[in-house]
């Protein structure tokens, strides 16, 4: 897009934000709506059809409801459930009371769970009857909660044993509860987790503002709304991605939401197509698993302009657009709990966008661990440098930050550039082109150094899901004995029909990557872990190490034959730490 094009679109934005509704929470938002129009479609589901009017009252409906079980403003509900409907009443419902919403991962089990209901200090809880026996695994821990959980039954289980726990009932008052406007833009709307990649999440603080806001702004740059306009969303909604890139903004511009259950790779476009999605919102993974799907009958019979979403790689870029004909990907930049976020309105190929709202990328020492400094303050990073991206934390910028707050201290650097400022450290390094492009590298965490050198996880996973024979990557350091640095390993999940190569792989990675960046293990798997938002959890990878097991080969860069299986064997020479067991070293 032209720079005089981007410049207009950042003006509109600007005057959405001041204009009347800017003022407006989601749930003053659909109550509007549904005095304006009414019989305009809100959502679609399976083959049940929402329009606002409906929606506000069925909203209302549990908004009394809540009332009537005590429920007021500033108490904290567990929200525990799949994608559907019921997900967006009872959220909006809450909305209308100024009730704060803790959104629990629906993956979450065992002390995950147990953690995530205890750390957010919810006093009631609602929960979806197709997570319930989830919660039953933890219930005694979490103390009088049980006693005030609610069942919402899923519609399409014909029977629900609910083991003594009552069930949720809507009231039949579907008016407009008293308190909706009383809630204001400034007050918390909603925890959202951390996804819990390397450890237990932390329950981040999201403001109605927040989450309105930013609906706006995507609404006005980047979907572009049109009259008939349809987002499809398939990712869950108890993320912010969901949350605010597709709900948000869909609700903010008076669109229509499609929702999915859940993503599937082959349903996918045959969803689009009964939808008439005219967009739908992304996450990288999900794109890589939908260039690897076969071809179908519905790949192009759609009527997708634009899709907008985060950590969409150069190489599954480009496949997308081309296999899908999709004119416009809006690549984004934003984490649950930050106050820093980018949007590339340029197209250009993998960038995250540039840097906006007083965002600042500090170089980072890889060999220290820890940010370059002269005298003491942080150095700006120039094109080409590799650095971290801070957030500025004003009133324009805020950083919340979380429930918890040594955590929400642990994420702020004060007197970074100058004396008295303060900047919300995100964690992420990326790289800054000769136009001010960002372009992601990794998370600080991912980075390891091996042989010296700096290995971004994200770049190798990138050129093995390159190699015809492998569908999915997962990219990790390990520690071998005896060794300085980390290995690297990498989790892969072959393609349909494929076999292990070492050979043939070995020789893509000579070409692609520098010997210090190529992986020294691989795993060969069924799946990859992920987490609920398609993000690859690689915690339990690397605590497994490259030790061999049963059912999962690992093979080992060999001088000779490329990659060859690793025997246990090998592998005892390599733990005894004997020189020349692993190539190279």
């Amino acid at each position: 897009m032209p720079a005089h094009r981007i410049g207009s679109y950042a003006t509109l934005a600007r005057g959405v934000l001041e204009g009347a509704g800017s003022h407006r929470t989601l749930a003053l938002e659909l109550e509007r709506r549904s005095r304006t129009q009414p019989a305009h479609s809100f959502l679609l589901y399976e083959d049940r059809r929402f329009d606002y009017g409906q929606a506000d009252r069925i909203v209302n409906g549990i908004a009394h409801a809540y009332l009537a079980a005590g429920m007021g403003r500033g108490d904290v509900l567990a929200l525990l459930m799949e994608n559907r409907p019921e997900f967006l009443w009872h959220y909006l419902a809450a909305g209308k009371l100024g009730i704060v919403v803790a959104l629990v991962n629906t993956q979450a089990r065992g002390d995950g769970l147990a953690h995530a209901l205890t750390v957010c200090g919810a006093r009631h809880m609602i929960v979806g009857s197709e997570c319930l026996p989830a919660f039953l695994t933890i219930r005694e821990r979490v103390g009088e909660l049980a006693d005030r959980c609610l069942v919402d039954e899923d519609p399409g289980v014909t029977h629900c044993d609910t083991a003594g726990l009552a069930r949720f009932e809507p009231s039949r008052t579907v008016t407009d509860p008293p308190d909706t406007a009383r809630s204001t833009l400034g007050d918390t709307g909603a925890y959202v987790f951390t996804s819990g990649t390397t450890g237990l999440p932390k329950a981040a603080v999201m403001s109605y503002q927040r989450l309105t806001t930013v609906g706006r702004v995507l609404g006005a740059l980047a979907w572009r709304f049109e009259p008939g306009d349809v987002v499809y969303n398939c990712l869950p909604l108890f993320h912010t991605h969901a949350l605010v890139i597709s709900l948000a903004s869909v609700l903010t511009h008076g669109s229509t939401l499609a929702l999915g259950r859940r993503f599937s790779a082959g349903g996918f476009w045959r969803d689009i197509h009964r939808f008439e999605a005219t967009g739908f919102n992304y996450i990288g993974e999900m794109c890589r698993y939908l260039v690897n799907t076969p071809p179908g009958e519905y790949d192009n019979r759609h009527r997708v302009r634009v899709i907008v979403g985060q950590g969409l790689q150069s190489d599954a870029w480009v496949k997308l657009q081309d296999r899908f004909a999709i004119p416009r990907i809006v690549e984004m930049y934003a984490s649950t709990e930050g106050n820093i976020a980018t949007l590339n309105l340029s197209g250009t190929v993998g960038s995250v966008g540039t840097l906006r709202l007083g965002g600042k990328l500090a170089k980072w020492d890889f060999e220290r661990d820890d940010f370059v400094r002269n005298a003491g303050r942080l150095v700006p990073c120039g094109p080409g440098d590799v650095g971290v991206l801070l957030g500025p934390i004003r009133k324009r910028t805020p950083f919340a930050g979380y429930r918890d707050t040594e955590a929400t201290s642990a994420k702020v650097l004060t007197d970074a550039f100058r004396a008295g400022d303060a900047l919300f450290n995100t964690g992420d390094a990326f790289r800054l082109d000769e136009r001010k492009n960002l372009f992601f590298v990794d998370r600080l965490g991912d980075t390891f150094r091996n042989k010296g050198e700096n290995v971004s996880t994200t770049e190798v996973q990138e050129q093995l899901a390159r190699w015809p024979g492998i569908a999915a990557a997962s990219v990790y350091g390990v520690t071998v004995p005896g060794r300085e640095g980390r290995a690297g390993m990498a989790a892969v999940v072959l393609a349909d029909g494929a076999r292990f190569d070492g050979a043939a792989l070995a020789a893509h990675l000579d070409a692609a990557l520098p010997s210090y960046a190529q992986p020294v293990f691989i795993r060969v798997r069924s799946t990859l872990e992920t987490t609920a938002t398609l993000k690859l959890s690689k915690l339990t990878l690397q605590r497994e190490g490259f030790a061999p097991r049963d059912g999962e080969p690992i093979y080992i860069r060999d001088a000779a034959d490329g990659y060859r299986e690793l025997t246990h064997e090998h592998y005892d020479d390599i733990v005894r730490g004997e020189t020349g067991a692993i190539h190279g070293q």
